[in-house]
């Protein structure tokens, strides 16, 4: 059930300023972008945190009883990919050992039995700040969505500024790409899953070279699907080239997922490219 009295401290809307807002404004860097986080709600409860397991989920023992929380509204690297070694290091810095207070939202657990869970060391979001310092994206999920402005805020800083993942050498890339991902046709003609391939992303080069993209990944923003181009794929200067959904016959510029449900969500989602390294090469959000 929603927390009682779960109230942003502040409008979210325009730069503010906050105590974890990095980086602030000064007058050395008078357009530094900051945003406000919220207070913990008055009921949330009080935790100490036994076990970091990755970027986004932890033990705790509350009330007692040791549970799993799973932080809200956003998502690490999983285990393996780019950033995930640094992800959990920086929430285990952040929260490691330490009392936390936990509050949730419409939802207090999810299908795992997880604690659905916004979580704050004393005046630090810890949801945001993890985004913001470029460890997670932020990432919505219905109906658990009370401060998710708040997030999203956040990872528009780290992107920005080129944080954590947002940097183009986070994984070992040494080269940054002139690459966009230029479009997602994400609602089918009738119904999704009879016609996949009405679902498409286009992605656009304007590299003053040729790249290999045999081995880049195009997935979704839940990075629940994940496309990897072949061997032998290029794109040249001012080409482009279409990713649909379904099944067919792959020559360039026309690819095929060839995933046998829908990758995009109707509602809302984020795609991206990454380069044989994992880093963010282009992203597109709808």
């Amino acid at each position: 059930m929603r927390a009682a009295g779960f109230l942003l401290a502040a409008t979210i809307a325009g730069a503010c300023v906050s105590p974890q807002a990095r980086p602030s404004a000064t007058s050395e860097n008078p357009q530094a972008t900051t945003f406000e986080s919220p207070s913990a709600p008055a009921d949330a409860r009080t935790a100490t945190v036994l076990y970091v397991q990755d970027g986004d989920s932890f033990r705790v023992e509350i009330d007692g009883q040791e549970e799993r929380v799973r932080l809200i509204g956003i998502n690490s690297p999983e285990k393996g990919e780019c950033f995930d070694q640094e992800a959990r290091a920086l929430l285990d810095d952040l929260i490691g050992g330490q009392p936390v207070l936990v509050g949730t939202d419409v939802e207090e657990f999810d299908q795992y039995g997880r604690i659905l869970g916004y979580v704050w060391l004393g005046d630090v979001f810890v949801n945001a700040e993890l985004i913001r310092q470029g460890a997670a994206l932020a990432r919505g999920y219905e109906p658990n969505t009370t401060l998710q402005a708040v997030l999203d805020r956040a990872e528009q800083i780290a992107q920005e500024e080129e944080i954590g993942m947002w940097s183009s050498t986070a994984c070992g890339s040494t080269e940054r790409y002139e690459v966009t991902i230029t479009g997602i046709n994400a609602d089918a003609i009738g119904r999704d899953n009879e016609n996949l391939n009405g679902e498409w992303v286009t992605i656009e080069s304007n590299h003053p070279t040729v790249i290999d993209l045999s081995k880049w990944t195009v997935r979704d923003e839940s990075s629940v699907h994940r496309y990897t181009f072949g061997s032998g794929v290029r794109i040249a200067p001012g080409e482009s080239l279409v990713l649909y959904t379904g099944c067919g016959s792959d020559r360039s510029p026309e690819f095929h997922w060839c995933s046998n449900t829908p990758v995009w969500d109707n509602a809302g989602d984020t795609g991206f490219l990454l380069d044989t390294n994992g880093s963010i090469v282009a992203q597109y959000g709808y």
